[in-house]
């Protein structure tokens, strides 16, 4: 029985090829029509390329009416010359390719045999593949690169419509490669016998290759960038670090800031304001836009502004500050350099420079979004309140507090009403604040106030109020009547009809010769912070805020408004609350003790004995669970009343406990909690808190060794280079 010869393998079936072997001429001809009709595109492209206009000019508001940088409005867009340029290129590329193709499959003659008409078809499928793979991958990486700012509007702003512009070039680099691969899939078949068909495909490998690596690199490090933060703050004082109020702010940003620093080279101040800028730039989401210019190499530049704006300081250096867009020459605002940096006493005495430029900037940004309107704060002056004027009595003056809202661009106005004479709160009132009054207001006060609280203003606002309410005594000894509790319990707050004190603490003696009973640590309240109010995640990196004279705050029953407690004393400490005033707390403490130990100390049972002592707890209502200091009201979104069952944190007393016990960086952290409340009662970012940075210096150690400093580590990477040579030059030698 003799073998059978082996069958041989059928032919692969590659249509694509039979097709330009057998229809050669019709193939050429196809080729030639797709070359024109690449041309038609080209001239088409270029005509529209000459034929794009100038950009139009943004319409003008009626009536010179300003815009709100907070509101948003259309963006005008406009083609990009470049996108025609690079679109007519690429079909030009094209029109070359299928024109010298189709002309070579018509001008040529077949080769002779099938197996060389094979590899000719495969050639021509690969050439022509390649060519318009690569040209796709280029275009697409091309308009990636120009259309990137959609991918920052989609991946970091959110907006999904730009999303097309990032994903149409991916799908053009995509296809690119695609085709390019599948162009050298048949010529594979010829690679190991034809060297020139193995030089065809090992060189579109390469070039494929190198091309997708560098698109996935150029993407992969355009997305990373966008996504994934690449910047970390190791400062102990995080120096460069934006806080809550600053991200908060940039957010609600809607139409554009353009900020322009103006400084010379290696300014300190500068480069920590630069780093700012760089910063609110990443958090504004595209809104907040910085332009770095020197004064001595970018002449040009600061004379056109100077021209723009010639109202703004630009003879010297500083900030400038344009809203709502170029077009815009009013709402603009510069800061001299000098307004970046202070010097305050730290718990030493001794002035140390403190950098303000966050706080200050974002006060600006909050003025120029009022349209430059400062927002006008009433304060009560009728009834024994802190005094705006001063005084030679710090405790009862708010001189410093006056000067810090001036500052920060509140307009501070005194509300005063005469006994028996008509009142009423103005209607371009803000906010009206009572601070620590010593005597009832006069009715017809109250009476404005309640009407003001209950009225709609003309504009449509409600009104605000502020209650700074301390341990003030009345002429009985019980604690004083306001005249404003109706309007409090309204919004579901009720000042408490005792006094607050606490357990001796010696640690606060400087702040209360009484062995620190009349001093309260206000702590944060986890329920302020869940609620995302604005002065509680402000001031939430304290670890606790000294109260001096206090009063317990408490919820009424039947208010119509929210409260959130935001301080509450510190929890476990004990704290007492007589009817009456006491005018030596100590003292009453110490009575307190001694009458409770001689009760103990007596004879009975241990029952017995604490029956005894029960009416004296029960009459100081001794309690080491925590007492609400200060409540919040809102209806709804709107911020109605901020109450404080103290007034003595904003006096000038108080100012200068903070600058000589906790030093410069917190100098100003009570008044900073009046700011904040104030930014809260008119539904705006809160700007004032704890974000002024304090400069320090790193000095190293006495006897440190230059040796060991510097020229070990330059050695160890000579070395380190010197070996990575050595051994790549012995490697090649093998």
């Amino acid at each position: 029985m003799q073998p059978t010869s082996p069958t041989p393998p059928a032919a692969r079936s590659e249509p694509v090829i039979e097709l330009v072997r057998t229809q050669r001429q019709n193939v050429g001809y196809a080729l030639l029509v797709a070359s024109a009709v690449c041309l038609a595109l080209t001239g088409w492209l270029a005509l529209k390329t000459s034929r794009i206009s100038a950009p139009a000019e943004a319409p003008k508001n009626e009536k010179g009416k300003l815009d709100d940088p907070f509101a948003r409005t259309a963006e005008l867009s406009q083609p990009s010359r470049f996108d025609y340029v690079i679109g007519a290129l690429g079909a030009f590329e094209w029109c070359v390719t299928f024109g010298g193709i189709g002309a070579a499959l018509l001008a040529r003659r077949p080769k002779p045999t099938l197996a060389e008409q094979h590899t000719e078809a495969r050639l021509v499928v690969l050439v022509l593949g390649s060519s318009l793979g690569s040209a796709l991958i280029v275009l697409g990486a091309t308009y990636f690169y120009n259309w990137s700012e959609s991918v920052t509007k989609w991946l970091d702003q959110g907006e999904r419509a730009e999303a097309r512009w990032v994903l149409t070039p991916l799908l053009i680099v995509v296809v690119g490669g695609a085709l390019t691969f599948v162009a050298a899939q048949p010529a594979r078949a010829e690679e190991r016998n034809n060297a020139r068909v193995r030089q065809f495909i090992y060189g579109s490998n390469f070039g494929l290759t190198v091309l997708m690596l560098f698109v996935v690199l150029v993407i992969v490090n355009v997305v990373v960038a966008l996504r994934v933060p690449n910047k970390l703050d190791t400062t102990q004082t995080g120096m460069y670090t934006l806080s809550p109020q600053t991200k908060q702010l940039l957010e609600a940003l809607e139409q554009p800031v353009q900020a322009y620093s103006i400084f010379q080279e290696n300014d300190p101040v500068a480069e920590d304001l630069n780093r700012l800028l760089a910063n609110c730039q990443d958090a504004a989401r595209g809104k907040f836009r910085v332009t770095l210019l020197n004064p001595a190499l970018n002449k040009a530049e600061i004379a056109k502004l100077r021209s723009d704006y010639p109202q703004a300081e630009l003879s010297r250096e500083g900030l400038l500050l344009v809203a709502g867009g170029e077009g815009d020459r009013n709402r603009h605002s510069f800061l001299r350099a000098d307004e970046f940096e202070e010097s305050k006493p730290d718990a030493q005495g001794r002035q140390v420079p403190v950098f303000n430029g966050e706080p200050k900037l974002l006060r600006e940004l909050l003025f120029l979004a009022e349209n430059k309107q400062k927002p006008k704060v009433y304060f009560t002056q009728s009834s024994g309140e802190l005094a705006l004027a001063g005084g030679a009595d710090r405790r009862r003056s708010a001189a410093g507090l006056k000067a810090y809202l001036e500052k920060n661009y509140f307009e501070v106005v005194p509300l005063k009403a005469d006994p028996g004479a008509p009142a009423r709160v103005p209607d371009d009132a803000t906010a009206v604040v009572i601070a620590d009054p010593t005597a009832t207001l006069p009715p017809a006060l109250s009476d404005a106030i309640r009407d003001y609280m209950t009225r709609t203003l003309p504009d449509g606002r409600k009104g605000k109020l502020v209650v700074l309410a301390g341990q003030q005594p009345g002429a009985d000894g019980k604690p004083l009547v306001t005249g404003v509790e109706p309007v409090l319990q309204s919004f579901g707050v009720r000042l408490s009809d005792r006094f607050l004190y606490a357990a001796p603490n010696d640690e606060l003696g400087a702040l209360d010769r009484a062995r620190g009973t009349r001093v309260m640590l206000g702590r944060l309240t986890q329920e302020a912070v869940d609620a995302r109010n604005p002065v509680a995640l402000g001031f939430n990196r304290m670890s606790a805020l000294a109260l001096l004279d206090c009063r317990e705050l408490a919820a009424a029953p039947g208010g119509n408004a929210k409260t959130v407690t935001l301080f509450l004393s510190d929890p476990g400490r004990e704290t007492w609350s007589p009817p009456r005033y006491e005018p030596d707390p100590a003292r009453a403490w110490g009575e307190f003790t001694q009458r409770v130990n001689r009760i103990f100390a007596g004879a009975g049972t241990l029952d017995e004995k604490r029956r005894a002592a029960q009416p004296l707890v029960a009459e100081m209502q001794i309690s080491d669970e925590p007492r609400p200091l200060v409540v919040f009201a809102s209806e709804g979104p709107t911020a109605r009343v901020a109450v404080f069952g103290c007034g003595w944190f904003a006096s000038d007393d108080a100012e200068r406990t903070a600058s000589d016990r906790f030093g410069a960086r917190n100098a100003t952290v009570w008044l900073d909690l009046m700011g904040s409340t104030l930014d809260w009662v008119r539904d705006r970012p809160t700007v004032s808190g704890p974000s002024e940075k304090q400069y320090t210096v790193y000095q190293l150690q006495p006897g440190y060794s230059s040796l060991r400093l510097i020229w070990v580590p330059l050695g160890l990477a000579l070395v380190s280079v010197a070996g990575l040579g050595a051994g790549v030059w012995v490697i090649r030698r093998k």
